[in-house]
């Protein structure tokens, strides 16, 4: 495997390999500050108990799941082109379904491709796609699905890894990037190239994606960003007119 896998059965293949450990690594590397991340999505999209929310590249869920206790949104559909993930979300939704947060909840989980969604046009209030576009070899493919099914208002929410701006920070977060997280994942995974990937492919993202500009060619309005933690993410919300 390549360090940045171009071809998306290639991706597909890793991502349903790590799935069994996909949760653990993001909560352990990210040192458990992946769940503020996302609280902060939902509180920056403030989505209405009416709206319908779909979740692209949803992996096991965690995304839906917090749109689902972090607001008052009852439509969530979360998904994902690996079956893998796909299956672990529904098992996750089934041990959370007792939570007091999830009642009155209508949240489901299907496999499909952001890049040629089965959803018909204009029936989403809000499209979010957490850490998964830089996964995505067909980046204005995806970015015109989400455009394509929301509804006219709608908003799109973008959350991905970047580089730091500081020198410093940014050599202190290559180094556990690139250095310490591949020796994790020999021990937690027994392979070092996802971790190898994730790595080379944020610097990738960081020095080659302009987003906002992909967004409004695109079509989006209003777009603007919060860099969160030093800016190693930043959230990026447009808006479908």
């Amino acid at each position: 495997m390549t360090a940045t896998p171009s071809n998306p059965n290639t991706t597909e293949a890793m991502f349903s390999k790590i799935a069994p450990r996909y949760d653990c690594c993001n909560h352990l590397f990210s040192l458990g500050i992946d769940r503020l991340w996302r609280k902060r999505l939902v509180r920056l999209t403030s989505p209405k108990a009416d709206d319908a929310i779909l979740d692209l590249c949803c992996g096991t869920g965690d995304m839906a799941f917090a749109f689902a206790k972090h607001s008052p949104a009852r439509s969530i559909i979360g998904a994902d082109f690996s079956n893998s993930m796909i299956q672990l979300a529904r098992q996750k939704q089934l041990r959370l379904a007792s939570r007091r947060w999830m009642t009155d909840k209508h949240l489901c989980f299907s496999v499909d491709d952001a890049t040629a969604m089965s959803f018909e046009a204009n029936t989403f209030d809000l499209t979010s796609c957490v850490f998964g576009l830089r996964n995505i070899p067909d980046r204005a493919a995806a970015l015109t699905q989400m455009h394509r099914v929301l509804k006219p208002g709608g908003h799109a929410a973008i959350c991905e890894f970047f580089l730091p701006d500081s020198p410093i920070l940014r050599a202190v977060y290559w180094f556990y990037l690139s250095r310490i997280m591949p020796l994790a994942g020999r021990l937690l995974l027994g392979d070092t190239n996802p971790l190898r990937y994730l790595a080379q492919s944020i610097k990738n993202w960081h020095e080659t994606v302009k987003l906002n500009a992909e967004l409004a060619q695109t079509g989006f309005i209003n777009i603007r960003c919060t860099p969160l933690t030093g800016g190693i993410v930043t959230i990026t919300i447009g808006q479908k007119p």
